[in-house]
């Protein structure tokens, strides 16, 4: 298991009593729209995430773009699909998301492709009063379909800016 996975749960739930004493009052969020890299961001794109059930629930949509990192890689457009539930909090919240994600890129053959799979990601979001969002996330994924003798379970990163819309 990457490093980084480890680190990302321990910060959501060392921040857990921190995230129940903020201030209420606070304009409920409705959207949010970041850009960064990562799984969930289509690996170079953006996202957009609508909440619901009381901001403790999402769903996001992330659109972007594989480059080619080696000679031979597939590149274009990429995609994710999945939910979020949060912690409570006005500012600071952590995470576990479910999605679908491009996980790995199959180049060097004949038939050079993408291979997308379900993961699992556990994070952390900042969203300022003013609108300011930052989000880290870091998790595991399941790739069907790698040649024989590849691991099927990859890594998963995400972190993006953006904004956040309240009511």
């Amino acid at each position: 298991m990457p490093r980084i996975v480890p680190l990302v749960i321990l910060l959501a739930l060392g921040s857990l009593p921190a995230l129940m004493g903020q201030e209420a009052g606070t304009r409920p969020r409705i959207a949010t729209v970041t850009a960064g890299i990562g799984n969930t961001m289509g690996w170079l794109g953006v996202q957009g995430e609508r909440y619901f059930a009381h901001e403790r629930l999402s769903a996001f949509l992330g659109l972007g773009y594989t480059p080619v990192m080696d000679q031979d890689d597939p590149s274009g457009p990429t995609f994710a699909l999945g939910g979020r539930a949060f912690t409570p909090g006005v500012k600071h919240r952590g995470f576990l998301a479910l999605c679908v994600s491009q996980l790995f890129v199959e180049g060097g053959t004949d038939d050079p492709h993408r291979l997308y799979g379900p993961g699992i990601e556990a994070g952390y979001q900042f969203a300022s009063r003013g609108g300011f969002t930052a989000m880290l996330g870091a998790g595991l994924g399941y790739a069907p379909g790698m040649p024989d003798g590849k691991s099927e379970v990859g890594s998963m990163i995400e972190l993006g800016l953006g904004y956040t819309w309240r009511r």
